[in-house]
């Protein structure tokens, strides 16, 4: 078994900065996207099936939106990687299709402006920065305020003739059944929205529709399983007691995968690792991740100060965004903007700087997935499914200690997806009803939206438990 992409190869040169065309959707791109989606959805993607949960809930609230009672902001879930292209998908081929069995016809085919980080254009090529800003796609920044961006949002979110669409983790999470983390962007760009309308005077409501996102294989991918656990165990030396099970391979996969990057940290950057005891796989996890971002920090200059980033020294995940940022700006250069322009020297060192950044990058890179991991989450008698996700994760784990990133990252085919719509909250209603304001208000309501992705959790574990 290979992976599904080739390795993503290191970056030796400075590039002058890369500026996105305008985010404006060209119906054109939009309807040639659309026409090749099934092939990209089984043949690229490798699904073999979707299955949305409760089509009623998206159904009514494009109905709404289209008939203009609403404001819409759909929050999905991104616990694999795939997650923008599956839902664009969903929305633009199956909820059309949906509605028209249920003879009901949409004024206009459902699309929606998705919310993306500003680097994925950057490792992902060519391809996806001709395309997303065509789409309609608009990109954020997670570690600085972008005027142009938050005002294009919040236009789109009040006025745009489509709905918006994001992923309120952020980035991808690497687990479909438990909720690690939420940013605060989604429901902060309702409450922008419920703000704007009411300075109008306009009488839409604005409506929060989570989606949970799950995979699902069957019987007949226990071989590749097998195969992907095996390719595992070759990469970091392990050699498997003849009966053993899936479970005991994975669980000395993690130990040897720990143990290899406790020697390289300990060795190379002079990490005090395992730490002392008998430390636990979490703590040694934990060691492991804090090695790797202050070893990215220091490289970068990126210092801590007690005071004033207390916040953030607890946040492993803003810490990763820093990093990340520091990466790019290294090798995109703002300052920059004519490379050829430059004396050879300069180009020299700007090229320096950009290799040791990607290098330098790399610690980020494993961070990116550690934070989510967790060694003894996995249960012997847990379902096929959580199996491929954790071998999926501890091959994406020695991939990132080989030098990838998300790129790299491998999945089995040949599978089924799930999503589940839960139920829609108003954030109009909320924000009227008697109890905090502002920034409570905010955790107050993101918190009801980490609910409402766990009832659709808890709707497909009991789903499963029930046969």
């Amino acid at each position: 078994m290979s992976p599904q992409r080739k390795k993503v190869r290191p970056i030796a040169q400075a590039k002058s900065p890369w500026i996105l065309a305008e985010s404006k959707v060209k119906p054109g791109v939009v309807a040639l996207f659309r026409l090749i989606a099934p092939l990209y959805f089984h043949s690229l993607l490798g699904f073999r099936s979707l299955t949305l949960r409760h089509p009623e809930r998206l159904i009514d609230a494009y109905t709404d939106f289209f008939e203009g009672r609403t404001r819409l902001l759909i929050a999905f879930r991104h616990p694999y990687g795939d997650e923008a292209q599956l839902m664009a998908y969903l929305i633009g081929k199956t909820l059309w299709k949906e509605a028209r069995r249920r003879g009901l016809r949409f004024p206009r085919r459902p699309h929606a402006h998705f919310v993306h980080g500003y680097e994925v254009p950057l490792w992902g090529g060519a391809f996806e920065r001709w395309l997303l800003p065509r789409v309609g796609a608009i990109p954020v920044y997670h570690t600085k305020f972008n005027a142009a961006s938050v005002t294009r949002i919040r236009s789109l979110m009040k006025d745009g003739e489509h709905p918006i669409a994001l992923a309120p983790e952020g980035q991808v999470s690497y687990t479909s059944e438990d909720l690690p983390r939420l940013e605060s962007g989604a429901v902060r760009i309702c409450a922008w929205c419920v703000e704007d309308l009411a300075r109008e005077g306009r009488p839409e409501k604005v409506v929060l529709l989570p989606i949970s996102v799950h995979h699902r294989w069957d019987a007949t991918s226990g071989k590749r399983l097998d195969e992907l656990i095996g390719l595992i165990e070759r990469k970091c030396g392990v050699n498997p007691a003849e009966a053993a099970s899936r479970f005991d391979r994975l669980s000395s996969a993690a130990d040897a995968i720990l143990a290899v990057a406790e020697r390289y940290y300990a060795r190379f950057y002079a990490a005090s690792l395992p730490r002392p005891g008998n430390p636990s796989r979490a703590e040694r996890l934990d060691g492991l991740r804090e090695a790797a971002l202050s070893t990215a920090e220091q490289a970068f200059n990126l210092t801590l100060n007690e005071g004033l980033d207390t916040a953030l020294k607890s946040d492993a995940i803003r810490r990763v965004y820093r990093i990340r940022q520091a990466g790019w700006d290294r090798i995109f250069r703002q300052d920059l903007p004519d490379m050829d322009g430059l004396p050879e020297l300069e180009k020299a060192l700007a090229d320096r700087a950009a290799g040791e950044a990607w290098y330098t990058s790399r610690h980020m890179e494993l961070v990116d997935l550690a934070w989510y991991l967790d060694f003894d989450r996995l249960k012997q008698d847990d379902p096929l499914e959580l199996y491929v996700e954790t071998a999926q994760n501890y091959y994406d784990l020695v991939s990132r200690l080989e030098g990838g990133n998300l790129s790299d990252r491998v999945g089995l085919r040949r599978k089924h997806a799930i999503l589940v719509a839960g139920k829609p909250l108003s954030v109009t209603d909320r924000l009227s009803e008697p109890g905090p304001k502002g920034k409570a208000a905010i955790r107050s309501l993101n918190e009801e939206l980490k609910r409402a992705f766990t009832d659709c959790i808890e709707e497909i574990r009991e789903d499963r438990k029930n046969g």
